[in-house]
């Protein structure tokens, strides 16, 4: 199945992919209001399964209430859109809910406040990446291991502008420039920290380090985006007693970490080589994050049992 044939669900209703717009002067695309959930499909021996597909909707749920948009379903109801999606659209590796403000306005509160929600499954290469590619765009950037750059001139999500926990559109327009510049320096992504110049996560992902006594240590929630793999990570490490702990992070603590991973439900573990000048491991991910990456392989894959209930099959 190619994009041309996939189905996106729209309020009930199946419309064809390319019908799924919006004006472009919708008050969501014009004011950055989107709110969205991104969760994955994986083939498994019981059929196509989204990972934690809840508890995306519940994250979806909480990033509408912060953000003041009226979201006019029930959990239940989009988890059940959600499985009729992926039904519809066979071989999606992908899942993404998108709930906006779709009506044309002139002012910042919208007269119109009648949310829309859009959801989309899908197979990111052959149907966006490989489109990108035929008509000779830059090419993807890959990473198995990433490089960090810290970035000191744009902080985090702000408590006082937008929550960290809110997952909408505009909490990502400083770290798109952040990024922008890191990667015309050689690095993969960024390193953001918060107001107080502590550790805070990569734009779209989470950040684990190991300290020298082999604990598992990562941002306090109130102070991040509350990631679903950020959460399986750690319940994944009580189950193989690997000592985890949220704590504040200093630009020190990085330095003198053994190890260091990202995580994230687009790239699962992800090995960090670097950070600024400081490489880990010799290049190569080290033992807790391998055992780490090799549960969560595991899991997503059908295989693993304690958390077979991570798993939402749609057949």
């Amino acid at each position: 199945m190619n994009h041309s044939e996939r189905k996106i669900w729209q309020d009930g209703r199946f419309i064809p992919w390319d019908q799924a717009t919006v004006h472009v002067l919708s008050q969501s695309l014009q004011r950055g209001t989107l709110a969205c959930a991104y969760s994955s499909v994986h083939d498994t021996a019981g059929g196509p399964a989204i990972f934690r597909l809840q508890e995306h909707v519940a994250r979806l749920a909480t990033t509408c209430e912060i953000s003041g948009l009226a979201l006019g379903y029930e959990q239940a109801e989009l988890v059940a859109a959600c499985a009729a999606t992926v039904r519809e659209n066979p071989n999606a590796k992908s899942l993404k809910i998108s709930a906006l403000i779709p009506s044309i306005e002139v002012e910042l509160i919208p007269q119109d406040p009648r949310v829309s929600v859009f959801i989309a499954a899908y197979d990111p290469q052959a149907d966006v990446v490989a489109a990108h590619d035929a008509a000779g765009h830059r090419p993807l950037h890959r990473a198995t291991h990433v490089a960090l750059k810290v970035e000191r001139h744009f902080s985090n999500r702000r408590e006082d502008i937008i929550p960290p926990q809110a997952k909408v559109a505009a909490n990502y327009t400083s770290p798109i420039m952040a990024k922008v510049q890191a990667r015309r320096e050689g690095f993969d992504d960024v390193l953001l920290l918060n107001e107080q110049q502590l550790v805070a996560g990569a734009p779209t992902s989470n950040i684990f380090i190991v300290d020298s006594d082999g604990k598992l240590l990562t941002p306090p929630s109130d102070k991040v985006l509350l990631g679903i793999t950020r959460d399986s990570i750690m319940q994944m490490a009580a189950a193989l007693d690997i000592p985890c702990a949220e704590q504040d992070l200093r630009e020190q603590d990085l330095i003198d970490a053994d190890e260091v991973f990202l995580t994230a439900t687009s790239v699962g573990v992800w090995p960090v080589i670097r950070i600024d000048q400081t490489t880990y491991g010799n290049g190569a991910p080290g033992p807790i994050t391998k055992r780490l990456a090799e549960k969560h392989h595991a899991i997503i894959d059908g295989t693993d049992r304690e958390f077979g209930h991570w798993l939402h099959y749609v057949n």
